[in-house]
C-alpha cells in the first residue's frame, strides 16, 4: 500500500481535492491481483476501491488523477497494472475510471506479451483542444523500437481512441518508464508531454533521455540527456508549474543514480525555451534522490510554482528511511542563498549548513554562484567573500 500515490482532483464533485493511493501487491483479487483507494480530501473517507482482475496484475503499480476526461464535471482516475496478460503474459493494462461513479470507462492494453504497459500512467490534459482530458500510458519493454526500446501512447479522453505512438529511440532506452502530462509548454494552447527513458545512451551507457512532445501535433519539442554514464536521468518526469514566472509550463526530471555514490540528482527545465533552469542535488551518498519528481502548485502563494523531490533511501530517520524535499522557485538574486532578499553573512552559512546536512532551505539557482549546477562549499565560499569584499570573487549564477 503507498507504491503509488496521486492527487486525483475532485472526483466527488464536493470542492476539494481527493486522492489515490496504489496497492500492487493487494491480494484480495488474487495473489498480487493488486488495488488502489480513493479518498476523500475533504473527511480522509474511503471513496472507492478498484481490484485487479487476477493474480500477478499488479495493479496499483501506478495511479494518477486523469482530469475530467468524460466532461460530466467530475474529475476521473487512471490506474496501471503492468502485470495484467490479456494482451500476453505481462503486455499490462491501463484502466480508466469515472469520479463520479467509480465505473469503468475505459481499458486499455498492451500490444505484446512483457510490454509491462501500465508501468506509468497519467493525465494528459487535454492535447487535442476537444474539451476532454486526455491520457498517457508507458510501456517500457515494449520491442517495437528494439529489445526492451520502450513506447508510451496517448488516448482521447472523449473516444478512448489512440491519438499519438511515441517509441524509443534504441533497445534497452526503456522509453516509457515515467510519463507526465507536462502541460502547456509552448504557449499554443494544446497540452503537451513528457515521456522518460531512463536507458538511453546518448550521453553514455544508461545516462538516460527525456522527451517533450506537443499535444497538438505529437511532435518532439526538446530532448534533454543525462550528464554521465549511468544516471538513469528520466527515471521520473512530470510537470512542473511555471516555476520561473514566463507563463509556461517548466519541466522535471530525475536521474536518481546522477551526481556520484547514487546521491541523485533533479533537473529543472524551461517550457518556453528547453534551457535548463535548475538543479537539485542529492544530499548523500545512496539517498536515490530524484526517484520521484512532480510539481507541488503554488505552496507559499508567492506566484511561482514549486516543486517536490523524493529520495527513497535518505537515512536522516533511520537506515534508508528517505526524504522528500520541496523546493521554491521564486527567483531571488544570485546569492541569496536562504532567500531573505538581502545577500549577507547568512546566505554562505545556510548553504555550508545544508552541504554538510543540517536544516537549512537554500534556493537552487541564487546558491549556485559559479554556474556549475551543483550548490555546495565552493559556492558557499564564493558567497562569503563577495559578501567581505574581496577581489577576484565574483557571483555568476547560471543565466
Amino acid at each position: 500500500f503507498g507504491f503509488s500515490v496521486s492527487g486525483a482532483g475532485d472526483v466527488y464533485g464536493d470542492g476539494y481535492d481527493d486522492l489515490i493511493i496504489g496497492a500492487r501487491f493487494n491480494d484480495v483479487g488474487g495473489d498480487n491481483a493488486g488495488r488502489a483507494y480513493v479518498y476523500s480530501g475533504k473527511t480522509g473517507g474511503l471513496l472507492y476501491t478498484l481490484t485487479g482482475e487476477a493474480a500477478g496484475d499488479n495493479f496499483g503499480v501506478s495511479v494518477s488523477g486523469a482530469g475530467d476526461v468524460d466532461n460530466d464535471g467530475y474529475f476521473d482516475l487512471i490506474v496501471g497494472a503492468n502485470g495484467n496478460d490479456a494482451g500476453g503474459s505481462s503486455a499490462g493494462r491501463a484502466y480508466v475510471y469515472s469520479g463520479q461513479t467509480g465505473g469503468l470507462l475505459y481499458t486499455f492494453t498492451g500490444e505484446a506479451q512483457y510490454d509491462y504497459f501500465g508501468h506509468s500512467v497519467s493525465g494528459a490534459g487535454d492535447v487535442d483542444n476537444d474539451g476532454h482530458f486526455d491520457l498517457i500510458v508507458g510501456a517500457y519493454i515494449n520491442d517495437a523500437g528494439g529489445s526492451d526500446a520502450g513506447r508510451a501512447y496517448v488516448y482521447s479522453g472523449q473516444t478512448g481512441g489512440l491519438l499519438y505512438t511515441f517509441t524509443g529511440e534504441a533497445a534497452n532506452d526503456y522509453f516509457g518508464y515515467s510519463v507526465s502530462g507536462a502541460g502547456d509548454v509552448n504557449g499554443d494552447g494544446y497540452f503537451d508531454l513528457i515521456v522518460g527513458a531512463n536507458g538511453n545512451d546518448a550521453g553514455g551507457s544508461d545516462a538516460g533521455r527525456a522527451y517533450v512532445y506537443s499535444g497538438q501535433t505529437g511532435n518532439l519539442l526538446y530532448t534533454f540527456t543525462g550528464e554521465a554514464v549511468g544516471d538513469n536521468f528520466g527515471i521520473s518526469v512530470s510537470r512542473a508549474g511555471d516555476v520561473d514566472g514566463d507563463g509556461y509550463s517548466d519541466l522535471i526530471v530525475g536521474a536518481y543514480f546522477a551526481g556520484g555514490n547514487v546521491a541523485g540528482r533533479a533537473y529543472v527545465y524551461s517550457g518556453q525555451t528547453g534551457d535548463f533552469l535548475y538543479t537539485f542535488p542529492g544530499e548523500a551518498a545512496g539517498d536515490y534522490f530524484g526517484c520521484s519528481v512532480s510539481g507541488a502548485g503554488d505552496l507559499d502563494n508567492d506566484g511561482y510554482f514549486d516543486l517536490i523531490v523524493g529520495a527513497w533511501r535518505n537515512d536522516a530517520g533511520g537506515t534508508n528511511a528517505g526524504r522528500a524535499y520541496v523546493y521554491t522557485c521564486q527567483p531571488y538574486p544570485c546569492g541569496d542563498v536562504n532567500g531573505d532578499e538581502v545577500i549577507d553573512l547568512a546566505d554562505p552559512i545556510c548553504l555550508a549548513n545544508y552541504y554538510f546536512g543540517k536544516p537549512c532551505s537554500i534556493n537552487p539557482w541564487a546558491s549556485d554562484a559559479n554556474c556549475d549546477t551543483m550548490a555546495n562549499l565552493g559556492d558557499a565560499i564564493i558567497v562569503a567573500n563577495v559578501y567581505f569584499g574581496k577581489p577576484g570573487f565574483e557571483l555568476n549564477c547560471c543565466p
